[in-house]
């Protein structure tokens, strides 16, 4: 469960989503499923993201994203719960945006993670469950330097970081990290306590 790649495809939609949302927070679902991979020549059971939705109608600020329209997220999230294309919810995703923004999960995000469980805690164990959430850390950066447009990776010990180039003076650093937040019952219907939280190792395909 702590090593998590995410695909080309998610990857994909999760950068373009915090940057086009920039410099406002953006926020969706990550989907996926378990698969096999090798790791440093050893086959290994992991957590593979495939896509990420971003949700549309939020209310978004620099500092905060919230549910703007109840009635077009639950229609978003009927629609990823129950169109069967092989994934399932994995959790979801949100940016941090500015000087001061990091991609940890705050006291305000692990309340918004427990708030999510509660709202689509029927399809999960009843005993427990584990939501992966996703932070994506952007800066907008200008350079007096030309850079090449494109992408340039950074590595971490658990995170994933690059540099995004989007004109050869302007563009963005980009960190991106991942946490399973462990949740149970607080027996009350429909409530969730988070339990505790661990960070993911997060992967590339073309990186491993």
């Amino acid at each position: 469960m702590n090593t998590v790649m995410i695909e080309r495809g998610c990857f994909l939609g999760l950068a373009t989503s915090a940057i086009e949302a920039y410099n406002r927070e953006t926020n969706g679902f990550v989907l996926g499923n378990e698969g096999t991979r090798t790791i440093r020549a050893r086959p290994r059971t992991i957590t593979v993201l495939r896509a990420a939705y971003p949700l549309q109608t939020e209310d978004r600020k620099p500092n905060w994203v919230s549910h703007g329209n109840e009635r077009a997220f639950r229609r978003a999230r009927g629609a990823v719960e129950n169109l069967d294309v092989g994934y399932r919810v994995l959790g979801g995703f949100h940016s941090h945006t500015g000087d001061d923004g990091d991609a940890n999960l705050s006291p305000t995000d692990l309340d918004y993670v427990a708030d999510e469980l509660r709202r689509i805690g029927r399809t999960r164990e009843p005993d427990g469950a584990a939501w992966l959430e996703v932070v994506l850390a952007l800066r907008r950066r200008t350079w007096t330097r030309p850079h090449d447009v494109g992408w340039t990776p950074r590595r971490y010990k658990r995170k994933l970081g690059c540099t995004l180039a989007i004109t050869p003076d302007q563009g963005f650093d980009m960190t991106i990290g991942g946490y399973w937040v462990h949740a149970r019952p607080d027996g009350s219907p429909g409530r969730w306590d988070v339990t505790g939280t661990e960070e993911a190792t997060l992967v590339l395909p073309w990186s491993v």
